[in-house]
């Protein structure tokens, strides 16, 4: 066979596998979906219906937690196509797909024989289906950044400067374009995954002849251009004065409820009463997440309170030596005996063991060299992390993926899965590597024994949610059969949650939360101007049509509302004016300060 005909076969097989490889990944995530809906909650459903105009009247690009190039992306189809079709879920799911789709693509192509790309879909398609599951189930925007991210450096460590620089531009494309659509979706996210790019520049840098330092040139440049670009459109969006305004309150928020906490209101008194915080007031906000009452509850005051719970933290702290060395044990602690990371962090482990045993079998050394890049770049990552005391799941999860692709990503590049021997005579002989062989066992036995279990486990927490937010679509339709009236939702204990990818009606928004990151933004301000008032009590006071909604729950009362209103407006009582009742038992009241 000539070179132009290997050529074609090569492309054809290529084509062939990405095919395999789409159809595969879109048909598992359809099969997910339909065993149990994926679900958003929280601040997902908040950028969902800015985005949709569901908040805001029309759709909206600046979804602030989200990037203002999503943003447009987003806003831009529910534009064109209405609400009818789940663009958002749509959009999530396709970033959480890159990793699946170019990790079995890449596999795929890398086998050698048939019966070997047989095997390797299969292991992958396993793989998949008992580690993928729950970031699909309930996903999050930040891992959805961090799973198109790192997508992009796996294509990235595999591209080969050796080629023509017309042919490593296109072939560099993916990289960056899967580089733009992770900045999109949030910057800050992305930056987890800096330490990492970093090291596999380094090592290109390391590996570069005269002939190919130009490719990695434009590599590196092109990457920096799309960084420079994604981050500085979407500060360039956000630098109106309301928009600054919300971002210097929303980061004092950000520390008060995630990292530093509320001062005490005893020892501050004077401080709370000189801001007009009241005792009520500290009891709704830090005990109910109700603040927006409050036309205090502000970005000035919230700065402040911010600035005294970092001040007395620090007091707090211990000397530098001690500190780092807790810092290390916590790493330690999390990275070992901490279940929050499962399963992939069994495979990660399983792979740093096995890719160094086959790289020493295979005296392939310069592999050595990459896993020792990943290393440094992964503890980069965690000391930062935990030094700023900021590790959730969602945020080192990234770590993880990256991790688990540049491995991968090292046994596809230094061809790790295969052993060459030739004897005298005779021709290059390609066999498998028994070291290669036990790894794949080592983590199918991982995933089913870890894997499934926590698969089995979100499978069955969201159908669990699925049947309680049964209440809150039956809840819309209360709302809908309400067109003139408007509602604030109480934060106690409302937990409201969508179906993924829901081709239903559009939800009827003709409420808001009375907390999550969303009061004090322009939409919400806007929102309530277009209902006639400025502040929710201004609202609940003046106008007939407007309500809070409670949920009634056993371990709790809605006293705290009592309080507010009567320590704020004398004589103010509460009354329940309506009653609903869902399906599955959850009693609602529809509540009047008079």
């Amino acid at each position: 066979m000539s070179d132009t005909e290997l050529k074609k076969s090569n492309n054809a097989k290529n084509l062939v596998f990405l095919g395999i490889s789409l159809i595969s990944v879109f048909a598992l995530i359809v099969l997910w979906n339909a065993l149990t809906p994926f679900l958003i909650d929280n601040d997902n459903i908040y950028l969902k219906t800015v985005a949709s105009g569901e908040m805001t009247g029309t759709p909206e690009p600046h979804m602030y937690y989200m990037g203002i190039i999503s943003g447009f992306v987003l806003s831009l189809f529910y534009k064109i196509t209405g609400n009818g079709i789940p663009w958002f879920g749509i959009f999530i799911c396709a970033s959480f797909s890159t990793v699946m789709i170019v990790l079995l693509y890449k596999s795929l192509s890398a086998s050698k024989r048939i019966w070997q790309s047989v095997l390797v879909y299969l292991i992958m398609m396993l793989v998949f289906a008992g580690i993928f599951y729950q970031y699909l189930a309930k996903p999050q925007y930040t891992l959805a950044t961090g799973f198109a991210g790192g997508a992009s450096l796996f294509l990235l460590f595999l591209l080969n400067e050796e080629e023509e620089t017309k042919k490593y531009i296109l072939k560099a494309l993916p990289f960056l374009v899967l580089s733009l659509w992770s900045l999109g979706i949030r910057d800050k996210a992305f930056f987890m995954l800096i330490p990492f790019f970093g090291m596999v520049f380094v090592g290109k840098l390391l590996d570069t002849k005269k002939n190919t330092f130009k490719n990695l040139f434009i590599a590196g440049l092109s990457f920096l251009f799309v960084l420079v670009f994604a981050v500085g459109i979407n500060k360039a969006a956000y630098l109106s004065e309301d928009w600054k305004e919300f971002k210097s309150y929303t980061d004092a928020s950000e520390l008060l409820f995630d990292y530093e906490g509320f001062p005490d209101y005893e020892t501050h008194k004077d401080t709370y009463e000189n801001m007009g915080i009241k005792q009520s007031s500290f009891e709704a906000i830090t005990r109910h997440y109700n603040i927006i009452m409050d036309p205090e509850v502000n970005n000035g005051n919230f700065t402040e309170l911010a600035e005294i719970s970092r001040k007395e933290r620090l007091e707090k702290e211990p000397a530098l030596p001690v500190r780092i060395a807790s810092v290390l044990k916590t790493i330690i602690r999390y990275n070992l005996f901490e279940y929050q990371d499962r399963p992939i962090n069994i495979i990660v482990y399983l792979l740093y063991f096995f890719v160094l045993l086959i790289t020493l079998i295979s005296k392939k050394y310069k592999a050595l060299r990459d896993i020792g890049f990943i290393v440094v770049a992964r503890m980069f990552d965690w000391f930062y992390l935990v030094w700023n005391g900021r590790f959730p799941f969602r945020v080192t999860q990234i770590i993880y993926i990256a991790e688990f692709l540049l491995l991968a990503g090292i046994i596809i590049k230094y061809e790790l899965a295969f052993l060459s021997k030739k004897k005298e005579n005779e021709k290059k002989k390609i066999g498998i590597n028994p070291a290669f062989v036990i790894l794949l066992v080592a983590i199918i036995a991982a995933t089913i024994r870890f894997g499934f279990p926590v698969m089995k486990k979100n499978y069955e927490t969201v159908k669990g949610f699925r049947e309680m937010s049964v209440c809150f679509v039956e809840l819309e339709d209360y709302l809908e059969d309400h067109p003139d009236n408007f509602y604030f939702f109480d934060m106690s204990h409302l937990y409201y949650m969508e179906d993924l990818l829901s081709f239903e009606k559009k939800p009827y928004e003709n409420y808001v939360y009375m907390g999550s990151w969303m009061p004090n933004s322009p939409w919400y301000n806007n929102k309530m101007k277009a209902w006639g008032f400025e502040t929710p009590t201004e609202g609940l006071l003046e106008k007939d049509n407007v309500y809070i909604i409670y949920q009634q729950v056993d371990f709790d009362t809605r006293d705290f509302l009592d309080y507010y209103f009567e320590e704020h407006f004398p004589g103010t009582k509460i009354e329940v004016v309506d009653t609903f009742v869902s399906s599955n038992g959850f009693v609602y009241e529809i509540l009047k300060p008079r």
